[in-house]
């Protein structure tokens, strides 16, 4: 090879080295936890800034009907629409069951687990703690990170008018 054939193989793997990380992190979407509220239900999701999206984790307060709900949006191993299941969350020393069921999205095909009128404060004494969160559901195990959770968290706590 040429020196000049040399120093063109060089650039084009220089090109090609910058480009390829700059691929996997634009594949790679940010996921973060969030809180929002409207005055009569609140929310804290941890999931994609785009609102096109489903969460992974999404726990609704309606404090005029004095529910919480908790779901968690994904493919669940194991489980078919309509099964029962334990929702299991961890973090730190924390750890939390709740019974709940599978089921579709009928607009989105998504599968999630839901579980209906949980008390808030046990789950957010999960969430409290520190580390990322791991959510089980039967063969499925999720890890959330903690990015963003102690703002929404505490924020959450404040709109949420449930004990």
């Amino acid at each position: 090879m040429t020196m000049i054939q040399n120093k063109a193989c060089l650039l084009a793997s220089l090109a090609l080295a910058a480009a390829v990380p700059a691929t996997f992190a634009q594949g790679e979407e940010a996921l973060i936890w969030t809180e929002k509220s409207d005055g009569n239900s609140v929310s804290l999701a941890y999931g994609s800034l785009d609102s096109a999206k489903n969460p992974v984790f999404l726990l609704s307060c309606f404090n005029e009907m004095d529910v919480v709900v908790l779901n968690i949006f994904g493919v669940i191993e194991g489980k078919r629409p309509g099964q029962a299941l334990t929702i299991e969350l961890s973090a730190g020393s924390e750890t939390l069951s709740v019974a709940g069921e599978s089921s579709i999205d009928r607009k989105t095909s998504s599968m999630f687990a839901e579980s209906g009128e949980v008390p808030p404060e046990p789950i957010l004494t999960v969430l409290r703690s520190p580390g990322p969160v791991t959510v089980k559901l039967g063969f499925t195990t999720k890890t959330l990170s903690d990015a963003g959770r102690e703002a929404a968290v505490t924020q959450f706590a404040k709109d949420c008018k449930l004990d």
